[in-house]
């Protein structure tokens, strides 16, 4: 079984990975509701509603591209917010240069360095030792956190850190109607 299908006027998405998602409850996102796709992000996502990312599944990736491409969805490959503050938790060595860059970036698209500390702080226990399990080595997400999270809390996963991850990571977002 298919969790998303392509449809003509919208994507339905069964089952998504995050029930606290508005999607649970509506699995069909009509394409007007599809405020942009960004395939910086891993997986590949769109933003509705303005407010909420969601996720598409690797596996449909390639089936999403053409997708997007053949109705010419809003492709804005913002800058991947999440991506910048979960370095840190990489098993990587990141030089001081790299560092003050990546900072500078989070700055730029809405996070001042002492929000970063303080979000890495927020994270650091449900982070800490992911990259040994990620998807990517040398990437750890928006996708990751919000998996790492749900593993911890299995069905009880807490609505307001969903909806606290969605805020930062749309701190760049522009709504353009």
């Amino acid at each position: 079984m298919s969790k998303i299908i392509f449809h003509p006027d919208s994507i339905e998405i069964k089952q998504y990975e995050f029930q606290v998602s508005n999607i649970r409850s509506s699995p069909v996102i009509p394409i007007d509701q599809i405020n942009e796709v960004n395939l910086n992000t891993f997986p590949p996502s769109i933003v509705i509603n303005h407010n909420e990312v969601i996720f598409i599944e690797t596996r449909y990736k390639v089936d999403f591209i053409k997708y997007v491409k053949d109705k010419k969805l809003k492709v804005n490959n913002r800058f991947d917010i999440w991506g910048a503050i979960n370095e840190d938790f990489l098993d990587t060595e990141f030089t001081a240069q790299h560092k003050k860059r990546t900072l500078n970036n989070l700055e730029v698209n809405g996070i001042q360095r002492e929000e970063v500390e303080d979000i890495r702080k927020e994270v650091e226990d449900i982070m800490q030792g992911w990259a040994a399990i990620a998807w990517e080595w040398n990437y750890l997400g928006h996708y990751d956190l919000l998996l790492n999270k749900k593993q911890s809390f299995l069905l009880l996963f807490p609505r307001e850190f969903y909806w606290w991850s969605m805020e930062i990571a749309l701190r760049n977002y522009q709504a353009v109607e």
